[in-house]
């Protein structure tokens, strides 16, 4: 194997490992509900220096897809709360949201099942315990989401913040092209 061949499995390799580890330091923050770990883990390879960009752009790529999985999971809960609401004969309109479902009272659900014509005591019942277990799996989902978008926010700055610290001293040194700031970004 040649030593080209070589440098780009190890490069992705060390990609994968950063991923992975990066993973696993998200799921700290998620259970922690802070971003302590992830600080701790970027300010390490800030420390180090502009040439952990590309980690730091690795870390950021993490965290979009885990954004983008919790997203989908919140969608789902939603979807599988108006199944189990219609089953029981309370239909959502298209304005209901994960956020106005959120935001309902017990009052405001059984109002809207005694509009509909769902009298039965059990039904009632039945519904209120589904919208409540949805409740608190979508504000935890909701909780997840905005904590990772200030992980990811916080990753960015400091993309940002090495790209421009590197541009900065190449600029001090000669000055680059274009291209040569690109691979930065």
């Amino acid at each position: 194997m040649s030593d080209r061949q070589q440098d780009s499995v190890y490069a992705f390799v060390e990609r994968a490992y950063m991923r992975l580890q990066a993973g696993d330091v998200l799921i700290r923050c998620l259970e922690e509900g802070k971003l302590t770990p992830i600080q701790e883990m970027v300010e390490g390879l800030v420390v180090a220096g502009p040439e952990n960009i590309a980690t730091l752009r690795e870390i950021l790529g993490e965290t979009g897809q885990r954004k983008v999985q919790v997203q989908d999971d919140l969608h789902q809960v939603f979807t599988q709360f108006s199944s189990v609401m219609k089953s029981f004969g309370v239909a959502l309109d298209e304005k209901q949201n994960t956020q106005t479902i959120q935001e309902w009272t017990a009052s405001r659900l059984l109002e809207l099942m005694l509009q509909q014509g769902v009298r039965e005591m059990d039904t009632q019942t039945a519904c209120l315990q589904v919208w409540q277990d949805s409740r608190e799996i979508m504000e935890n989902l909701c909780t997840n989401l905005s904590l990772l978008s200030e992980v990811e926010l916080y990753l960015q700055d400091w993309v940002w913040g090495l790209a421009y610290s590197q541009v900065r001293r190449q600029a001090d040194t000669n000055q680059p092209d274009i291209d040569e700031l690109n691979q930065y970004l």
